[in-house]
């Protein structure tokens, strides 16, 4: 088991025109941009966006996706390398990491069961990803 009580961090979707889908979000009023970064395996930008409330949903740059498609769900953790091998115990396939990930502040690694990428992440303190507001 997984311990420290894992929580849901955000969820990660691949999409073509991200400078589209980023505005069209934050249009809405209900996202704000936290952060943006490059994805480490494709130099293709990421954009962390945010909801006020500690929901996040990361925007990955692919311009060959017809369609926005599921990438991973990440897990915030507060020890990233228990938390891989607590999964890998389980049954999830060590895909990649550990990494560091400097725009976020954060420390990660990637693990698959059946074609699911599940992240594994942690902050350190000061992170722009761990920032909630007031309206």
């Amino acid at each position: 088991m997984i311990e420290g009580s894992p929580k849901v961090d955000h969820v990660a979707i691949l999409v073509a025109d991200v400078d589209h889908r980023v505005a069209a979000l934050v249009a809405t009023g209900a996202f704000r941009m936290l952060r943006q970064g490059t994805q480490m395996t494709t130099g293709n930008r990421i954009f962390m966006l945010g909801d006020g409330t500690g929901f996040k949903l990361e925007l990955i740059e692919a311009p060959a996706v017809a369609n926005p498609t599921f990438a991973h769900v990440a897990l915030r953790v507060a020890d990233v390398d228990q938390a891989q091998a607590a999964l890998v115990d389980q049954g999830w396939d060590h895909k990649r990491g550990p990494n560091t990930i400097p725009a976020a502040k954060g420390y990660s690694r990637l693990t698959c069961e059946g074609g699911f990428d599940l992240q594994v992440i942690s902050y350190e303190e000061g992170s722009p990803d761990m920032v909630v507001w007031e309206d």
